[in-house]
């Protein structure tokens, strides 16, 4: 192996490297290091923690407003929805007494002219037992509060098709009791 020019000089010199030793106090150096010191200003401490505090304050009452305005501005919001609920849920009651009162007469006729066919009867109880599933559905929408308005229509919607069945269903049933006067009508027309 061939040495470099610097190594094979170095070790041929090596004895005048060694000229000068080091002193006993640059050993005591090395082998003591000084302790680090941390020098604490209070001052300047109490400074930042105050800092922090008045941070913190500002912050938590920036915050206290902000949730206030919103609290109150939605508090404002559901006191007008609530009006309108309200308008809506009567308008609901009302169509609810008036259509049941509805459906309850067209259910006697038709009860009533249809004498003891239990299949038709069932049919009828099928059907109605359809449409209150649906308006249960229905009811549970509008307490779960997605859009009223639209809710209650629908709601009213089930009411018209329930009396809209009946209504064909008793039509039907008078036209069958009666085919006599249906072609008399016929002729006269």
């Amino acid at each position: 192996m061939k040495q470099d020019k610097l190594e094979q000089f170095v070790i041929e010199n090596r004895d005048e490297f060694d000229v000068y030793e080091p002193g006993d106090e640059l050993w005591d150096r090395i082998q003591k290091p000084s302790p680090k010191v941390i020098k604490l200003n209070w001052k300047t401490i109490a400074i930042r923690v105050a800092a922090v505090v008045v941070i913190f304050i500002a912050s938590y009452f920036f915050h206290d407003m902000m949730q206030s305005e919103k609290s109150s501005h939605i508090a404002q919001q559901k006191i007008e929805m609530d009006d309108q609920q309200v308008e809506l849920v009567q308008v609901l009651m009302e169509a609810e007494i008036y259509y049941s009162s509805q459906i309850n007469s067209a259910k006697d006729e038709i009860f009533r002219l249809s004498g003891n066919n239990q299949e038709l009867i069932d049919d009828i109880n099928f059907d109605m037992v359809e449409l209150d599933e649906v308006f249960q559905e229905l009811k549970d929408d509008l307490k779960d509060n997605s859009d009223n308005e639209e809710v209650i229509e629908a709601m009213i919607q089930n009411y018209r098709i329930k009396l809209q069945v009946l209504e064909e269903i008793l039509n039907q049933l008078e036209k069958t009791k009666n085919p006599d006067e249906n072609e008399n009508n016929n002729h006269e027309i």
